[in-house]
């Protein structure tokens, strides 16, 4: 896989975990769907850039854990600093489709 790969393109070749509120990418490639308020993912990003957000805020507010390395995955250039909602997944569909 291309190294330069944006963390919107791999959660497009997994797709979308139904009821997620937001996917990051962990520093090992795992890609965490979670189940909190996107605003709490967003700011704990920020905060927490290129740090494990599962170590910060623990499991139970992970919707599905998504390893990679069966995948053939790697880490998204913006891994570090990208935080993926419903909406960018959408509309990363919609431009894909026209």
């Amino acid at each position: 896989m291309d190294q330069k790969v944006k963390l919107i393109d791999l959660v497009h070749q997994v797709g979308w975990v139904y009821d997620s509120t937001a996917v990051t990418q962990e520093p090992d490639g795992k890609l965490v769907f979670w189940k909190i308020p996107l605003h709490e993912v967003l700011a704990l990003r920020s905060i927490h850039h290129s740090k494990s957000l599962r170590k910060e805020l623990g499991k139970d507010f992970e919707r599905y854990v998504m390893n990679t390395e069966s995948r053939k995955l790697k880490l998204a250039i913006d891994w570090h600093h990208g935080v993926i909602s419903a909406l960018n997944y959408i509309d990363a569909e919609r431009a894909m489709a026209s």
